[in-house]
């Protein structure tokens, strides 16, 4: 296998990727999350699922990968574009327009972003990682971090207080400020401008910390009201000198979140951090000065030694994934090409009528997109690139998935015993061997598609002729299982099964019908051949007991999931259509 290598937007260049676990096993990934305030739309999702395809190719390769996304409920400001970011909170402007509590925009819109990473099979968000709260940090729980850390830099000479209460980073006293997104500092100067403030020391600086009466959410850094139980008292022992007298109560700033959650969960300096372009500057920009103010790398510089040392940003690698665009350009809802997730998926349940007549044109049931469709389409185009995403990537991605599905299903109906000939081995190997090159050179998607698609068409020129023996098709059965857990689009439920007759009876007469139910409701909506075998048996042990109606509602139960049932002579057929 190659050495996987990957674009540092650090240093402009495509690098091997070396972990800094000494053991060389380990790997940390920070990603930046959603901010909570709307639902997440496709150009969300394609930086979150870049991260998501990278942690699976490194898992692939034998890491253990620990990634953090956090959740972002306060302090982004709606004018991001600036480094010291103006405007409104957005969270507090969602409150306003929707007439809710901020608190309960952030939860709304962070449930409904939570379903949508689960329908895209995000890994961070399936099994026992989905309630790791370590690993989706929000920042609301995390400002006795942030303060600490605000503390730390104003300590340390890197930041300082204003007449009204607030605290800026002095850029100043960063001189590497600007090498991540490559701005000079007449750029910044230029930018800074734009909203100059007389309590600046320089325009360019920029909040850690800032105080607005009309804001909806307060911490009041020198006592307890109106922290969340438990907190104050962990910021008393992150900081027991408490922090500079002149800061008011107030809210943090969005880049302090970032740097502060990602040393509480991950530590001083972490493998990769990953994002869309638009958060290289200021955000990641304005990160990598506080963490480095704040790092043990930092403690005791002044500034001529920092100058004089190139100082280490806190993240190894810096993965930024493109732009989308419909129609090659920005989407924009007055044009009708602004797509949520739930757009795409149930459009007509969210008023988008439009979009689901013109999904029904191109074959789509129900005028719907299915996750693993679009999943495909998100991931299909280089991250480095711009996407120029529409309906017709949607539809070539439908027969794509459609056409890998097909050879999948037929390898699993004819798996059986036995070993492979040399001849699917060597298909096999050469597959997958051009599948992790492809993975392994920045991450070229399109490339290690083609890999999979290649050794789809020979195993259909193979069942033809010469044919595919049952340890053949286990075989390659093994390795497309393989593939997927990297692209993670294949619907990978057993398709149909047949339980005989006398092993339906014999089983549901011998089975406790307590553990059952307690097993199918363990598995929630899930079709996978254990639960309907199960749901068949509850069902054949509820029409032994006479009780028509229990039995005729776990019917019903299976036709809602979308599984078909037939009482033959033989026994009880089911299938997924």
């Amino acid at each position: 296998m190659s050495t996987l290598r990957l674009k540092n937007t650090y240093s402009k260049a495509v690098e091997p990727f070396f972990p800094l676990d000494p053991n060389g096993k380990v790997v940390t990934i920070y990603s930046c999350g959603p901010t909570v305030y709307s639902f997440a739309h496709v150009g969300n999702f394609r930086s979150f699922l870049m991260a998501d395809l990278l942690r699976r190719v490194l898992e692939r390769r034998g890491f253990d990968v620990r990634h953090v996304m956090n959740i972002t409920d306060v302090g982004h400001m709606t004018q991001d574009h600036l480094a010291d970011a103006d405007g409104e909170d957005k969270l507090s402007k969602a409150a306003r327009e929707l007439g809710w509590d901020p608190y309960k925009v952030a939860q709304h819109f962070e449930r409904a972003f939570v379903a949508d990473a689960k329908l895209l099979r995000m890994k961070n968000y399936s099994g026992a990682e989905a309630d790791d709260a370590s690993l989706h940090p929000r920042a609301t729980g995390h400002v006795p971090e942030m303060l600490a850390m605000i503390q730390t830099l104003i300590e340390r000479g890197y930041a300082y207080p204003d007449p009204n209460g607030q605290v800026y980073f002095e850029v100043g006293r960063f001189p590497d400020y600007g090498a991540l997104s490559g701005k000079v500092m007449e750029d910044l100067e230029a930018g800074a401008r734009v909203a100059v403030r007389e309590e600046k020391k320089d325009p360019r600086d920029f909040a850690l910390w800032k105080v607005d009466e009309k804001h909806l959410m307060h911490w009041d850094p020198h006592g307890p009201d109106g922290w969340p139980e438990g907190d104050y008292a962990r910021f008393k022992a992150l900081a027991p000198g408490g922090v500079d007298a002149r800061i008011k109560p107030g809210f943090p700033g969005w880049h302090i979140e970032c740097s502060a959650m990602a040393k509480a969960l991950l530590g001083d300096h972490i493998d990769i951090h990953t994002g869309g372009e638009d958060n290289i500057f200021p955000h990641h920009e304005c990160e990598i000065a506080q963490s480095y103010g704040a790092s043990p790398q930092a403690a005791g510089h002044t500034h001529d030694a920092v100058a004089e040392s190139k100082a280490e940003p806190f993240a190894r690698y810096w993965v930024h994934g493109r732009h989308l665009l419909v129609d090659n350009k920005k989407m924009a809802k007055r044009d009708g090409t602004f797509f949520t997730v739930r757009d795409l998926m149930e459009p007509r349940a969210n008023g988008r009528e439009d979009v689901a007549t013109r999904l029904e044109g191109l074959g789509f049931e129900g005028g719907r997109v299915p996750a693993n469709v679009l999943r495909y389409a998100l991931l299909s185009n280089p991250y480095v690139q711009p996407m120029n995403f529409g309906f017709d990537v949607l539809a070539q991605s439908k027969a794509s998935v459609e056409r890998i599905q097909s050879r999948f299903d037929r390898l699993r109906e004819s798996a059986g015993a036995g070993d492979a000939s040399a001849a699917v081995r060597e298909l096999v190997a050469n597959a997958e061997r051009e599948l992790d090159d492809a993975l392994d050179d920045n991450l070229n998607t399109p490339n290690a598609l083609a890999a999979i698609f290649k050794l789809v068409g020979e195993l259909n020129v193979a069942e033809v002729s010469p044919g595919l023996s049952p340890g053949d098709a286990a075989f390659a059965l093994k390795a497309l299982e393989g593939v997927d857990a990297v692209f993670d689009v294949l619907d990978r439920r057993a398709r149909s099964g047949m339980l005989p007759k006398a092993d339906v009876a014999a089983r549901a007469a011998a089975a406790d019908v307590a553990e059952l139910t307690a097993f199918v409701a363990s598995k929630g909506d899930t079709t996978d051949g254990e639960v309907v075998e199960a749901l068949v048996l509850l069902r054949h042990a509820a029409r032994t007991a006479k009780d028509f109606a229990r039995a005729d509602g776990i019917r019903d139960e299976l036709k809602r999931r979308g599984v078909l049932i037939d009482d033959t002579p033989q026994g009880v057929r089911w299938r997924l259509p």
